[in-house]
């Protein structure tokens, strides 16, 4: 039975309604119907198979969050093809490496990154060079002129099945070079599905897509999610809390998702405390722990923010307090749980034996299985082996359920410390050091100790016009926390080191920091 239905979701859109705005650039103001975007699939397509595009071939994108990553999402799924977005703070030799992995025939990139795109000219796979806009940069013929004489017919590829690979999306890379997980159009489907199943997304719905269309977050939550459902979502190059403040109130946005950091921003704009928020159903964190005072600035608005918990090679969506069918009292209650699985989702909790844990609010490691899974990683089958066990995909995150059936994560298996014979999750400490007024972020780890092994370190950063001490903070834990768990060492920094999305990262803070000293 033919297939040419997989792959070919603009086109699926744009038969229902046609006329309605897909996407907003909010850089340019222009705005695209599923009728545009349909149309500009097929020439995009039309333009890549010139190329030498098929089935299984890869086309690279770096670029911010722009329409044109939207159009080769489109295109490579009419084709059969792998849409591979690569970071754009990447180096220009950590691409190569990558794209030596990878094997991408075509690269879109936008004019901003021409430097990086020059030094990858011959040092890559890389047979064709296209860069965004309407000017060409040297034998780089310009994209928007391709499009404009490219072949309108509709394109699609009959034997595309399910389990083809549709995305590659790089995981995070804290330790290393970013894996690529392989995200087939079975677990895109899957995934989505579960969001619209979960939060109840339809066609009047919009978001504001705040993290990056390199990132599994920012394809995969929302945004496709809502071009499945017929919503609107709006995008930018660039991350500005103001403008999305405007955005909201003036656009009447429904939902917004994105990292601790990001919602910070908004709240210390001078605009968020007359911002008119109401159209909002709920707001979202996830990518890292989130402190509770950032979330009150939204609860005094009578917004639901509520956790998350995902992870690219896992859907990414996993976990989430479903806002609509709890009272504001229980999101209060149950603010630092991070939810229940969605609605395909399959989680269990195993122990060190890989026995299940049945018991409420016993930790264990936290595993995945369902449709919306990844199919491993791309030319790296022994990390494959490591994550993709029998159907299940192992998180490395520990997490425990209580009575209620919501989930809490308490740590990473691999960060949490022994301190004396006992073990010690960091996000149980940080979390208490966020109750300290002054405290802007924080990150805990474990640092060696000669008498008890490993002893906490603090990494602390302090809001502006605030100030704190060690004293202040070891007095503050007092009687909050045991004594093994209170931090030995605090040490106070500008800024908590992050990634480009926002997530503290903890590999970084314990290469700079990691010493037994303040």
């Amino acid at each position: 039975m033919p297939n040419g239905w997989i792959g070919n979701y603009a086109y699926s859109r744009a038969r229902l309604n046609p006329g309605k705005d897909a996407v907003v650039d909010l850089d340019t103001g222009i705005h695209y119907t599923y009728n545009d975007l349909e149309d500009r699939a097929n020439r995009l397509a039309h333009v890549l198979a010139g190329y030498g595009v098929g089935k299984g071939d890869r086309v690279a994108f770096l670029s911010r969050s722009r329409v044109e990553l939207l159009d080769g999402y489109y295109a490579t799924g009419k084709l059969g093809a792998i849409l591979v977005p690569y970071n754009a703070r990447l180096s220009a030799k950590e691409l190569g490496q990558l794209m030596a992995n990878e094997g991408p025939k075509v690269l879109v990139y936008e004019d901003c990154y021409a430097e990086n795109a020059a030094a990858l000219v011959g040092n890559c796979p890389v047979e064709h060079f296209v860069v965004m806009g309407d000017t060409p940069i040297g034998n780089h013929p310009a994209y928007d002129t391709l499009l404009a004489g490219a072949e309108t017919g509709f394109v699609c590829c009959e034997s595309l099945e399910l389990e083809d690979i549709h995305l590659i999306i790089h995981t995070g890379g804290t330790t290393g070079l970013p894996k690529g997980g392989l995200i087939s159009h079975r677990s895109e489907l899957f995934n989505s599905f579960s969001e619209i199943c979960t939060w109840g997304l339809t066609y009047n719905d919009s978001a504001v897509i705040l993290l990056p269309l390199f990132h599994t977050g920012g394809w995969n939550l929302l945004t496709l999610p809502l071009l499945h459902a017929g919503g609107t979502i709006y995008i930018a190059r660039g991350y500005d809390p103001k403008v999305t403040l405007e955005v909201v109130q003036k656009e009447k946005i429904t939902y917004l998702f994105g990292a601790a950091t990001i919602f910070r921003m908004m709240v210390e704009r001078p605009e968020f405390a007359d911002a008119d928020l109401s159209s909002l159903r709920w707001v979202m964190a996830g990518a890292a722990p989130t402190p509770i005072n950032i979330m009150e600035e939204f609860w005094k608005k009578g917004i639901k923010f509520v956790l998350g918990y995902g992870m690219t090679e896992a859907g990414p969506n996993n976990l989430s307090t479903p806002p609509q069918f709890v009272p504001q009292e229980m999101v209060e209650a149950k603010f630092a749980s991070v939810g229940k699985p969605f609605y395909f989702t399959v989680a269990k909790l195993i122990d060190d034996d890989g026995a299940p844990i049945t018991a409420p609010n016993t930790p264990g490691e936290l595993l995945w299985s369902g449709p919306q899974i990844f199919s491993g990683y791309w030319g790296n089958e022994e990390e494959t082996a490591k994550t993709l066990v029998d159907g299940w995909v192992h998180t490395g995150d520990m997490a425990s359920v209580d009575d209620d059936g919501f989930y809490y994560i308490v740590g990473r298996k691999k960060n949490m410390f022994i301190s004396g014979g006992e073990n010690v999750f960091p996000p149980e400490i940080e979390s208490a050091l966020y109750d300290i007024e002054a405290v802007r972020e924080c990150c805990v780890i474990g640092v060696p100790d000669e008498k008890w092994g490993e002893v906490g370190k603090a990494v602390v950063s302090v809001k502006p016009g605030m100030t704190l001490t060690k004293e202040e903070i070891l007095t503050a834990l007092n009687g909050k926390l045991a004594r093994y768990k209170i931090p030995k060492y605090v040490t106070f920094v500008d800024d908590v080191p992050k990634n480009n999305v926002g997530k503290i990262v903890v590999k970084q803070i314990t290469d700079l920091y990691g010493k037994a000293e303040d």
